[in-house]
C-alpha cells in the first residue's frame, strides 16, 4: 500500500508543481506585481492601527506569527540543504524565484480568505479555501469545499502530527546518542520526546487561536532570532567567502556545474527542479493552509491582511531558508557527502565548534513545535467547517494524542500520504484563486484599502 501512494505522489506532485508556478506568474502579472510595488507598505500595514470595531479574533501580528510558525519548519533547515545538495548552488536562486512568485500566490489566497470568512455559532471566525470556494464560486463548489476540508483536516491529524514530533524525536537522537547507539536511543526513547512534545503542543493549542496567536508571538521571533543570529556568526566567520558563494548561486542557475573530485556534477534542469520545488513547498503558498490563519485577524480591510501575508513567504524563502543556503555554500558543507540536516550541523560546527549541532538541534525542535501548534488550528478549522463549533476540543485532543504516533521507527506511509493529501489539497485551492482573480486584482490595484461594503 504504502509504495503504491509513493508512486501516486510521486507522478502528481512535479504537476502540482507546475500548476504553483503557472499561478504564480498568473498572479505577479494580473496583481502588477504586488509583492514588489507594496513590499514596503506590507511592513506598515503590521504597525497599523486597528479600528476599534474590527472584526478578528487575534491581531494582524499575532495571525502573521502563528502564519509564519506553521510554514517555517525543518524544511528551512533539513529541506534547503537536501535542495542544495540534490541540485548544486542554483537551486538557492530558484529557491529565491519561487519566494518571489509565491508572495504574489499568497496575497490572492489570504486576501479571499479574510473576505469570504465567517463568523461561527460560538463567536469566533473561521475562514479559508472551504470558505470562498463555497460562497465565492457559487453551490456547484459546495462538494469541492467539503472535500477540501475532510482532506485538510484529515492530512493534518494523520500525517503532520507524526512528521513532525518523528523529525524532533531523531534530531533529539541524533543531540543525546553516541552514533553507533543513535538507532537503539531513538527506538528507546523517542516516545518520551513524542509525549512531552504532546503536552507542550496541548498547553498551547488547547485554548483555541487566541492562546495560540499568544503562543506564536513569541515564540515564533525567538526562534527565528536564534537560527538567524547564529546563522549570522557563521557568515561573518567566513565573510571572504560570500562573494564566491554568490557567484556559484546565480552562475550555476542558469549553466551546468562540473563534478568536484569524486563528487557528480549538477545540471541546470537539476537546479531549477531542486531549487524550486523545495521553495514553493517550504513557503506553503498557494496550498490553502495559511488563509485560515489570516481569517482570524481583526481587519476591516482583506487588502491589508493580504499585504501582511506576503510577509511570511519573504520571511520564509527569502531569509530563513537563504540563511540555511548560504551557510551551506560558504563553508562548503554541502559537498562533505551529509544530507539533511546533518549537512547544516557540519556547517555550524565549522564557525561554532562543539555549540554548532546544540544549535541545529533547538532549531529543529523550535521550529517543528511551532508547526505543530499552527498545523492544530488549521486542521481544527476544516473540522469545524464540516461538523460545527463542537468538535473543536475533540479534535484538539485527538491531535495532542497522534503526536504520540511519531515515536513508530517506520514514516515512509506517513510521508507518503502527506505528499499526496498535499497535492491533491492545492489543485482545488488554485483552481478556486484563479477563477477569483479578478477580484483580487481590482483590490490589489487599489491604492487605497478597500471599504468592508467592497
Amino acid at each position: 500500500m504504502t509504495e503504491y501512494i509513493k508512486y501516486t505522489s510521486d507522478r502528481l506532485v512535479p504537476y502540482v508543481l507546475y500548476m504553483l508556478v503557472g499561478a504564480g506568474v498568473l498572479f505577479f502579472v494580473r496583481l502588477g506585481a504586488v509583492q514588489i510595488r507594496d513590499f514596503f507598505r506590507a511592513f506598515g500595514s503590521l504597525f497599523n492601527r486597528q479600528r476599534d470595531d474590527a472584526d478578528g479574533d487575534v491581531s494582524p501580528v499575532a495571525a502573521l506569527t502563528t502564519a509564519v510558525g506553521g510554514i517555517v519548519g525543518n524544511g528551512n533547515i533539513a529541506g534547503v540543504a537536501t535542495a542544495i545538495v540534490s541540485g548544486g548552488p542554483g537551486a538557492l536562486f530558484w529557491m529565491w524565484v519561487s519566494g518571489v512568485l509565491g508572495m504574489g500566490t499568497m496575497y490572492a489566497e489570504s486576501y479571499l480568505g479574510v473576505k469570504y470568512r465567517k463568523k461561527g455559532t460560538d463567536q469566533l471566525f473561521v475562514g479559508g479555501p472551504m470558505y470562498y470556494m463555497r460562497d465565492g464560486l457559487g453551490p456547484r463548489w459546495k462538494w469541492v469545499a467539503a472535500f477540501f476540508a475532510f482532506g485538510l483536516a484529515a492530512k493534518t491529524m494523520l500525517a503532520t502530527t507524526t512528521i513532525q514530533s518523528n523529525s524532533i524525536a531523531s534530531a533529539m537522537a541524533a543531540q543525546f546518542a553516541a552514533p553507533e547507539n543513535y538507532t537503539s536511543y531513538l527506538k528507546d526513547y523517542s516516545i518520551y520526546w513524542c509525549l512531552l512534545l504532546s503536552v507542550l503542543t496541548g498547553a498551547a493549542i488547547l485554548g483555541g487561536i487566541k492562546t495560540i496567536g499568544r503562543v506564536s508571538e513569541f515564540v515564533t521571533p525567538f526562534m527565528g532570532v536564534i537560527y538567524l543570529v547564529a546563522s549570522g556568526v557563521v557568515l561573518v566567520v567566513f565573510a571572504k567567502q560570500i562573494p564566491a558563494a554568490l557567484e556559484q548561486v546565480f552562475k550555476y542557475a542558469f549553466t551546468p556545474m562540473a563534478g568536484i573530485g569524486g563528487a557528480a556534477g549538477f545540471s541546470v534542469q537539476q537546479a531549477f527542479r531542486f531549487g524550486l520545488a523545495r521553495g514553493v513547498y517550504s513557503n506553503e503558498a498557494g496550498t490553502g493552509s495559511v488563509p485560515i490563519a489570516h481569517a482570524s485577524a481583526k481587519t476591516k480591510a482583506p487588502a491589508q491582511q493580504a499585504r501582511i501575508a506576503m510577509l511570511g513567504v519573504f520571511l520564509d524563502t527569502m531569509v530563513v531558508a537563504s540563511a540555511t543556503g548560504l551557510v551551506l555554500l560558504v563553508t562548503g558543507a554541502w559537498q562533505a557527502g551529509d544530507d539533511s540536516s546533518a549537512a547544516v550541523a557540519g556547517a555550524f560546527g565549522q564557525a561554532l565548534g562543539e555549540y554548532g549541532k546544540p544549535v541545529v538541534t533547538i532549531s529543529c525542535v523550535l521550529f517543528g513545535l511551532t508547526t505543530l501548534i499552527s498545523w492544530s488550528f488549521y486542521g481544527e478549522q476544516c473540522a469545524t467547517y464540516l461538523f460545527g463549533p463542537l468538535v473543536r476540543k475533540p479534535y484538539r485532543a485527538l491531535y495532542c494524542l497522534a503526536i504520540v504516533g511519531g515515536a513508530q521507527e517506520d514514516t515512509k506511509a506517513i510521508w507518503a500520504w502527506g505528499d499526496l493529501l498535499n497535492g491533491i489539497m492545492t489543485i482545488p485551492n488554485l483552481l478556486a484563486i484563479v477563477l477569483l482573480s479578478g477580484q483580487v486584482a481590482i483590490a490589489a490595484r487599489r491604492k487605497s484599502d478597500e471599504s468592508p461594503a467592497e
